[in-house]
């Protein structure tokens, strides 16, 4: 019983720092402009809406989609500003600032039930 209690307890305690890693990846991915490493934390969908985009794209097409994107902008760094806490009946979200040599972005993502981002907003 004091093993599966330990193991409770490992995984509450490893489950926000897993949370945090995945925040930074995602963090580092936009930062850089990194569509394929940002992909890495896309659920098998994901809803896009971009300047001269909206549509759902399986992963693999959303980030080729973004990618296009990101260096048509030339990505010169990205800075979060909000999480989100997720509650009961609502998904978790973050905001934050993309900078790029054709001007400021705000960012919204958006994650399903699994923690994988299910939406992406881009807006002037």
């Amino acid at each position: 019983m004091s093993t599966l209690k330990n193991l409770f307890l490992l995984v509450m305690i490893l489950s926000p720092v897993l949370s945090i890693a995945q925040q930074s990846g995602i963090e580092a991915a936009l930062q850089k402009g990194n569509a394929t490493e940002l992909a890495t934390f896309f659920s098998k969908s994901v809803d896009l809406l971009i300047p001269g985009t909206e549509d759902t794209f399986a992963a693999t097409e959303a980030a080729t989609v973004l990618s296009e994107f990101f260096t048509k902008q030339t990505v010169k760094g990205y800075k979060q500003n909000h999480v989100s806490t997720p509650q009961e009946g609502r998904a978790k979200y973050t905001i934050g600032d993309l900078y790029t040599a054709q001007g400021n972005y705000r960012v919204t993502l958006y994650y399903d039930a699994q923690q994988k981002i299910s939406e992406i907003r881009i807006q002037k």
